[in-house]
C-alpha cells in the first residue's frame, strides 16, 4: 500500500504536470522532508506511529524513507501548486479543509488495513489537527519561511511536552 500510495502520488503529479512547478516551491518540499527527518530523529526511541512494510518486511525503514523523500514532498507539491493564493479567505480554507478530510481518509485506510500503527498515545482523532497544521505550516512556509521556522519551533516543543518524547540519547 505504501508503495502504490506513492506510484498514485507521482502518477497524479505527473499527470497534472504539478511537477514543472517545483522550482517555485522547492524550499517549501525541503521543508516537509526536515520536518519528518526531524520527527524521525526526536522520536526514534518513543515514536507516535510506525508504518507496517508491504514488502521489505525486514526493512521498515525503507518504508520511512519512501514517506519522507517521495510521498510527502510530492504531496506537498500537488497541495501548494493548486493553492488557491488568488482566492479569498473561505476559498482557501475550503482548499485546505478538503486536503484535511482527503488526508484523513486516506490515513484511515491505512489502519484498516494495519499498514499504519497509532502508538504512544498517539490517537486516531489527532490526525485532524496534526493534517490542519501541516497544511496551513506549508502554505505559511511558502509565503513566510521565517515565521514558519519560529513556529515550528514551538509547535515541537509543544509536542515533545505532550507526548513526553525523551531527549537524552
Amino acid at each position: 500500500m505504501h508503495l502504490l500510495l506513492s506510484i498514485t502520488l507521482i502518477l497524479v503529479c505527473y499527470f497534472r504536470k504539478d511537477w514543472k512547478k517545483i522550482h517555485t516551491y522547492h524550499l517549501t518540499v525541503m521543508y516537509i522532508i526536515i520536518c519528518d527527518l526531524l520527527y524521525n530523529l526526536l522520536c526514534h526511541r518513543k515514536p507516535l506511529w510506525r508504518y507496517t512494510p508491504d514488502i521489505f518486511q525486514h526493512y521498515p525503514i525503507l518504508v520511512d524513507i519512501l514517506h519522507s523523500f517521495v510521498n510527502l514532498p510530492v504531496l506537498a507539491l500537488l497541495y501548494l501548486a493548486n493553492y488557491p493564493f488568488e482566492g479569498n479567505n473561505v476559498i482557501q480554507s475550503k482548499y485546505i479543509i478538503k486536503w484535511i478530510i482527503c488526508s484523513f481518509l486516506v490515513e484511515l485506510v491505512f489502519l484498516y488495513f494495519k499498514r499504519i500503527e497509532l502508538i504512544n498515545g498517539y490517537e486516531v482523532w489527532m490526525e485532524i489537527p496534526f493534517y490542519s497544521t501541516m497544511f496551513v505550516m506549508l502554505r505559511l512556509h511558502h509565503k513566510r519561511p521565517f515565521l514558519s521556522y519560529f513556529l515550528s519551533v514551538l509547535i515541537v516543543i509543544f509536542l515533545l511536552f505532550v507526548f513526553k518524547i525523551p531527549l537524552r540519547a
